[in-house]
């Protein structure tokens, strides 16, 4: 506590975890194409292997902090950056579903699809999610929302600050 009573700004902001902490999280524009990135230009994420750029991976971890104080329980991710190969294989196998190989917000490690739960409209977590996610800079894209052009609760997009992919 400061002398006045109150936290200070460096203990109230939780320490880095150490996998974050080896991460560039500079947002920063990439001359690789999408879906080409390479593994040192991404964060490798503590759930099986994910990957996102570093900013996106450190808003991934602030959001994943405030979902488990409030649900007791990490926030559950199926996906995160997509190769263009697996890009490719994605939409072979779901046409219609995916997007375009090469010009998915996945290709570019700015993309999460979530789970337990959260990949439900109308369920607490989906709903947690719409209410907060914003907070930390991700947002389930209008197309992707229940009244959207494709529906698709899971889908959650990094669009805070920084420069955009070319």
């Amino acid at each position: 506590m400061s002398r006045g009573g109150s936290i200070s700004r460096a203990a109230a902001r939780p320490k880095l975890p150490g996998w974050l902490a080896t991460c560039d999280t500079t947002p920063a524009e990439t001359s690789e194409a999408n879906g080409l990135i390479s593994d040192n230009d991404l964060c490798e994420l503590p759930t099986g292997g994910l990957h996102l750029r570093g900013d996106a991976a450190q808003a991934w971890w602030r959001l994943s902090e405030s979902y488990q104080r409030d649900f007791g329980e990490t926030l559950c991710m199926t996906d995160a950056y997509r190769s263009l190969d697996a890009q490719q294989r994605l939409s072979a196998a779901k046409p219609g579903l995916a997007a375009r190989p090469g010009t998915s917000n996945h290709g570019w490690g700015l993309a999460i699809d979530v789970c337990g739960g959260a990949e439900t409209f109308g369920t607490a977590e989906y709903t947690w999610l719409l209410a907060n996610a914003d907070d930390t800079g991700w947002t389930n894209p209008t197309w992707a929302q229940q009244r959207g052009s494709k529906p698709e609760p899971w889908h959650w997009e990094y669009a805070a600050g920084g420069p955009t992919p070319p």
